[in-house]
C-alpha cells in the first residue's frame, strides 16, 4: 500500500485509504472465499464502520459498527455465511470470509470503511468456478452403430475433445444443459462408431480452474451381438449357468470327500478297539 504523506504544521499525516489487494478473486464451489480489504487503521474502534455490499444491487453482505456485527439488514442469501476478522480490525484488515460459495456469489463487491480518519471504498470482482465431476461412461448398442457417451457436471462451459488412436480429432456432438438450481453445466458428449474395435480418448478441459480430464476407452465387440443385441444377454446367462453348475459339482465332490473321510476314521477306530 502506498501512502501520500501530507505536512500540516510540522505534523506528518497519512490520508485515509481503503484498498482491495486483489481486484479479481476466483471462488471455488462449496469452499470458503476471502475477499481482501485494507484501510488506514485507527486504534480507536468505537467509530469504525465496515460495510460489505454487492455493487450491482447494493444488497448488504455484512455490516460492523458499535464494535460488533450488525446483521439486521443483511441479505438472506448471506445469513450465517459471512464473518470479519475482528481481531485484525485494529490493524486495518476489513477482509470478509464467505462460506460455502455458490454461483450466486459471483459478481462485484464493495468494501466501505469509515473511522475518525475518513471514509473510503474499494471494489473487487468474484468469479465462480466448479470442478467437473468424474465423467460417467455409458455404452449403447443398436442395429446400426455403437455409441460411447460421457456425462459430467461443472462450471463454466468446458472444452471437450475426442481423439482416435492416431490422435486425430473426432467430430462429436456436445449436449449442454445449465442447471439453474445449483449453477452447474451438465455435459453429455457422445461418439458413435460403426467399427468392431473402439479406441478413443475423451478429454475435458476446464480452463478457468486448469482442470484436465482424460479418459481412454478401448474395447472390441462381436458383430453378432450388434446384429442381435439379445445375444449378449444369452451369452451372459449361459456363463452364469455354467458357473453355477461348476459350483454344484464342486460342493458335491467336497461333501463326498468329507463323508468318505468320516467313514475311514470310524473304521480305524473300530479296528483299534
Amino acid at each position: 500500500m502506498r501512502w501520500l504523506v501530507l505536512f500540516f504544521g510540522g505534523v506528518l499525516v497519512a490520508p485515509f485509504e481503503v484498498n482491495a489487494p486483489d481486484k479479481h478473486l476466483l471462488a471455488l464451489r462449496g469452499h470458503s472465499a476471502v475477499l481482501g480489504c485494507e484501510f488506514t487503521p485507527d486504534l480507536n474502534l468505537s467509530n469504525l464502520v465496515v460495510t460489505w455490499q454487492r455493487e450491482e444491487d447494493s444488497q448488504v453482505v455484512h455490516s460492523f459498527y458499535y464494535q460488533q456485527d450488525q446483521l439486521e439488514r443483511q441479505s438472506p442469501e448471506y445469513h450465517s455465511r459471512t464473518s470479519l476478522f475482528v481481531t485484525e480490525l485494529h490493524k486495518g484488515n476489513a477482509s470478509i470470509r464467505i462460506a460455502a460459495v455458490s454461483w450466486k456469489d459471483a459478481g462485484r463487491y464493495l468494501c466501505i470503511v469509515s473511522n475518525t480518519k475518513g471514509t473510503g471504498r474499494a471494489s473487487m470482482e468474484v468469479t465462480y468456478g466448479a470442478l467437473y465431476s468424474e465423467p460417467r461412461l455409458s455404452i449403447h448398442l443398436n442395429s446400426s452403430a455403437l455409441t460411447v457417451e460421457f456425462e459430467t457436471e461443472g462450471f463454466p462451459k468446458p472444452e471437450v475433445i475426442w481423439v482416435d488412436e492416431h490422435d486425430q480429432t473426432l467430430s462429436c456432438p456436445l449436449e449442454l444443459l445449465k442447471h439453474t438450481e445449483d449453477g452447474l453445466y451438465l455435459i453429455k458428449s457422445r461418439y458413435e462408431v460403426k467399427k468392431q474395435v473402439v479406441n478413443v480418448t475423451f478429454t475435458l478441459k476446464n480452463h478457468l480452474l486448469n482442470q484436465n480430464i482424460h479418459r481412454p476407452v478401448t474395447f472390441s465387440y462381436d458383430e453378432n451381438i450388434k446384429s442381435n443385441p439379445g445375444t449378449a444377454t444369452v451369452v451372459v446367462l449361459s456363463l452364469v449357468c455354467i458357473v453355477l453348475l461348476i459350483g454344484v459339482i464342486w460342493l458335491t465332490l467336497v461333501r463326498r470327500k468329507k463323508l468318505g473321510s468320516t467313514g475311514a476314521t470310524n473304521h480305524n477306530h473300530q479296528c483299534n478297539t
